[in-house]
């Protein structure tokens, strides 16, 4: 019996540093969603808003505690400045984390997508506190926009045949920095491009006007196929592409970052147009609203 005895004795004290092995092992990647409240910013248009609905839910699901910041025109700044863990924005917006933002963009100094990957590969081997997550396949990047009846009066299908007509149409856009597009329009062949800068608010405006001109609008923007407007092809190289890029701190765990990615490989063109179409048409749902959708908008 007292043999017995002890070797259960033995056998418990064996265990017992095991067990508190395993339980620190499974909270380590554990921890932020049992002890840390998660600070998620997200930028100020309504898309940008839901899709930080879309992603504190699906954080959420998984156990974590997520509470989302007052929206802010710089995402990503917060994250820097500690002030969030997670920041949820376009990816172009991270090139002022980029050593030598020249080098990134190149001598047409517009981003493409394959430049954006590069800029996250630089953000991640030069700062271990953040992580820059996966880019979306959906892109926010502008792209050239005209009726399609005056696409087909000008015989205007891409870039070469907009260029060949630029004469007699005027480029409408939002930016006031257009050194980068009348280049690029010179580049395709227009030598004396017609630009106008207008107020973000007026582009659907002048697109509705319709005479004579093409608008450079983002292409998730569901106004342009809702309306019957073409976009014109390839002219998206014109312009900075603008996946979606989160910025993750040390505070964001492996479980939910694998989480953070899952939701942004959903997140594809025709999602993002949706999304823009329930958030910004006539009776617009709230972002918190169109995000409780997101299973639906994804099959």
């Amino acid at each position: 019996m007292r043999k017995t005895s002890r070797l259960a004795v033995l056998s418990v004290a064996l265990l017992l540093p095991l067990t508190a092995c395993t339980d620190q092992d499974q909270s380590t990647d554990g921890s932020s969603d049992q002890n840390v409240v998660l600070k998620l910013a997200r930028g100020d248009q309504p898309v940008e808003q839901a899709l930080g609905e879309v992603y504190r839910n699906a954080l959420k699901a998984k156990g974590f505690e997520v509470q989302i910041n007052k929206s802010m025109d710089d995402p990503y700044q917060q994250v820097l400045d500690g002030e969030a863990d997670i920041a949820v924005d376009y990816a172009g917006e991270a090139l002022s984390m980029a050593k030598d933002a020249s080098s990134i963009t190149g001598e047409d100094g517009v981003l493409s997508v394959d430049e954006l990957k590069n800029l996250r590969s630089e953000i991640n081997d030069s700062n271990d506190s953040i992580e820059a997550l996966d880019l979306s396949n959906a892109d926010s990047g502008k792209v050239l926009v005209m009726s399609s009846a005056e696409a087909e009066t000008h015989s205007v299908d891409s870039l070469s045949s907009l260029a060949s007509a630029c004469e007699k149409l005027t480029i409408i856009t939002d930016d006031s920095e257009t050194a980068n597009l009348e280049s690029g329009l010179k580049i395709a062949g227009c030598q004396k491009p017609q630009l106008s800068v207008v107020q973000s608010d007026d582009l659907a405006t002048q697109l509705r006007a319709s005479v004579d001109r093409a608008v450079a609008m983002s292409a998730g923007n569901a106004m342009i196929s809702d309306e019957g407007f073409k976009s014109i092809s390839d002219t998206a190289k014109l312009f900075d592409s603008q996946p979606i890029m989160l910025l993750a701190s040390n505070n964001v765990n492996n479980k939910a970052r694998g989480e953070l990615n899952k939701i942004t490989g959903q997140l594809s063109q025709q999602t993002l147009v949706e999304l823009n179409r329930m958030v910004n048409a006539p009776g617009a749902m709230k972002p918190a609203q169109a995000a409780n959708r997101w299973e639906w908008i994804i099959e």
